[in-house]
């Protein structure tokens, strides 16, 4: 065989392989998230306490038992749900009211009619944004996405990052879910002025 022979033999080789390769890495990317997908999700893990600690009114998102309901929702694989969930579970407390915490797919979320809950944290970057409007009006509480664009798409607030990490709140979606955000948590958060 010539060495273009060879070369022709390899190369149909090669792209012979290239979709198994990415059908392969595919399957273990929907386990974990890409790289900044990751810190996002660790930095709004840290900040939505505080957006939910900076809800006017927070007693009144209380439970029959005096707690705060928080939804953990997920699209397909509940891997990062899990994680976001137990991180919650170590918070404890938020304003001295004790946290509950459960975890939901999408669709049911979609199809929830327990109690209300205090706040919905997005764990999953391929749930379309548009689902968190319908999801905060509906259920009238705080949807926190940490991944770019959702504030943009429909979530009350997530997280905006350039030279620093900021909430990022949507007040005009806020007041839709009647939620209305202290002045002070306001003062430092980045708004967005689409809503």
């Amino acid at each position: 065989m010539s060495s273009m022979g060879i070369r022709s033999a390899f190369l149909g080789l090669l792209l012979a392989l290239v979709p198994w390769f990415i059908l392969h890495s595919a399957a273990s990317e929907s386990q974990t998230l890409w790289r900044e997908d990751d810190q996002r999700v660790r930095v709004g893990l840290k900040l939505f306490p505080a957006c939910l600690g900076a809800l006017e009114s927070l007693d009144s998102l209380l439970t029959p038992a005096g707690s705060l309901r928080v939804l953990v929702v997920y699209a397909e694989n509940s891997t990062v749900a899990r994680q976001a969930a137990a991180s919650f579970e170590s918070v404890s407390r938020i304003r001295d009211y004790p946290l509950e915490v459960r975890i939901l797919s999408a669709t049911e979320l979609d199809a929830y009619s327990g109690g209300r809950p205090a706040g919905i944290f997005v764990a999953g970057v391929e749930l379309d944004p548009r689902r968190f409007r319908n999801w905060s009006e509906r259920h009238r509480t705080l949807v926190f996405s940490p991944f770019a664009g959702a504030v943009e798409g429909g979530a009350v607030a997530g997280i905006h990052v350039a030279d620093r990490v900021l909430p990022f709140i949507d007040p005009a979606r806020a007041q839709r879910a009647g939620l209305r955000f202290k002045s002070f948590f306001l003062d430092v958060a980045r708004i967005h002025e689409g809503g």
